[in-house]
């Protein structure tokens, strides 16, 4: 897991213990070394959320890894999301509703607009009368190509 996906779940309080191992697993698979994440890394249940914070927190200090501000843990959170809907379409609906409620609560610019028609797609497809016979298919296949386009646009 990138740091800033997990600030992104630190900032919004909905952060696990999980995360944090998650995290440091992913550190040491791209080469990083430090006490304290070796130690995260060993950590087994039962985990107290504290000590692994703890260890967390060191283990930024050890491996000089500056804390995202909220904008920028943001802006990795829905390069993840986009990611994750390319790579496994079974997380299309869920991850492209994710991404328009973070869009919408932070900004309300243009490029919002094609989550928002996805949304109301979303909710017509899973709670309205579906007038427009969308299919889950269907749904996905519009979910991935503006996921494609906002990486393309926003990342790369």
């Amino acid at each position: 897991m990138d740091t800033g996906v997990l600030y992104y779940k630190k900032f919004e309080r909905k952060v696990l213990v999980s995360d944090y191992l998650e995290w440091a697993i992913c550190m040491v698979h791209k080469g990083m070394s430090a006490p304290s994440l070796n130690v995260l890394v060993s950590l087994t249940e039962p985990l107290n959320i504290f000590e692994v914070e703890e260890y967390f927190n060191r283990a930024l200090n050890e491996l000089a890894i500056a804390e995202p501000t909220y904008e920028e843990s943001v802006k990795h959170y829905v390069y993840y999301l986009l990611s994750q809907i390319i790579k496994n379409e079974s997380k299309a609906i869920e991850n492209a509703y994710e991404i328009y409620t973070i869009g919408y609560e932070d900004t309300h610019d243009e490029e919002q607009a094609g989550w928002y028609e996805i949304s109301e797609m979303i909710d017509d497809f899973l709670y309205g009368d579906n007038i427009n016979n969308i299919t889950r298919d269907s749904l996905h296949q519009v979910i991935v190509r503006e996921s494609k386009r906002h990486l393309i646009n926003q990342f790369l």
